[in-house]
């Protein structure tokens, strides 16, 4: 039984990374006006509506009564709006593919070191073997040169790491925060965190969301690539480490190479599709763990 509950939690996890692989390649199809920073504002301002508008009609005052961990939602819900800000802005500088896979690719080392830290977990050597395997995956996309078109720049690298280290905060938020259903915990940080967001949305140029495209890449990004997969990945962090979550959800870069790949046109190098390589067998060796 633990066996399966543990294989139901990676398949959550993995179906999670799958469609948040999405983002990068949604950007890319938003008027051209948009900037990365009102992007991820809207996403996130978006999702938080539409989780708010679920949970008042499925559940109502009820929503509200019980206890709540409110450290737990204020770190996630700070690590959830940083992704947004400086992954955009990463994907912006160094291309959807290389960008998404820094930003992912380095997140499961920072998420083992802090659930060893915060929760005691007790790091296998598979997860060991499978975080080097991501961090020389990651090292060689960042030495490869960018893709066709696009050169790496050292600000847009540090940003995608910037954007893994808030990844995992966020999941070190929810798990602070477990003691509520997953779709009670991610409305009450998604919400938290249009909250946070609404300033550059204030402040910025918002007039590309009532363009078609603008108005589909908003819808798209908020359901398809937030509220289904912050669903997905909270019900399966109730049942793995939060170092084996991570890295189960390389999935997200490899599913935004591949659309970057057949909708964008961007090219990795012989480097780069190396590095894409090493941390698709990361993902492979943990998927394979089954408490052995």
């Amino acid at each position: 039984m633990a066996d399966r509950d543990e294989l139901k939690g990676s398949l959550l996890v993995l179906a999670a990374g799958m469609c948040w692989g999405l983002t990068g390649t949604v950007q890319a199809f938003a008027p051209a006006g948009a900037s990365p920073l009102t992007v991820g504002a809207a996403r996130v301002t978006a999702a938080g509506i539409i989780m708010a508008l679920w949970a008042f009609f499925r559940q109502g005052r009820s929503f509200f009564s019980g206890s709540w961990n409110f450290k737990g939602l204020f770190i996630a819900a700070l690590g959830l709006i940083a992704y947004q800000l400086t992954f955009f802005s990463a994907v912006k500088l160094t291309g959807v593919a290389i960008g998404t896979m820094i930003a992912i690719g380095s997140s499961p080392a920072m998420a083992g070191i802090l659930g060893r830290i915060a929760f005691k977990e007790r790091l296998k050597p598979r997860w060991y073997a499978a975080t080097v395997m991501a961090v020389a995956g990651c090292s060689a996309l960042a030495l490869s040169g960018g893709t066709d078109g696009i050169k790496i720049s050292i600000l847009g690298i540090f940003l995608a790491f910037s954007a893994g280290f808030s990844y995992a905060l966020e999941g070190y938020g929810l798990r602070l925060a477990a003691g509520r259903t997953p779709f009670e915990t991610i409305t009450a940080v998604t919400v938290l965190s249009s909250l946070m967001g609404l300033p550059w949305l204030i402040i910025g140029d918002v007039s590309w969301i009532a363009e078609p495209s603008g108005f589909a890449a908003v819808m798209t990004l908020a359901l398809v690539s937030s509220v289904f997969p912050y669903c997905f990945f909270a019900s399966g962090l109730k049942r793995i480490t939060m170092g084996k979550a991570y890295t189960l959800s390389l999935s997200e870069p490899m599913t935004a190479w591949i659309l970057s790949s057949l909708l964008l046109g961007e090219r990795l190098s012989f480097v780069g599709i190396a590095g894409v390589l090493i941390l698709f067998s990361g993902i492979i060796l943990l998927a394979c763990d089954q408490n052995k």
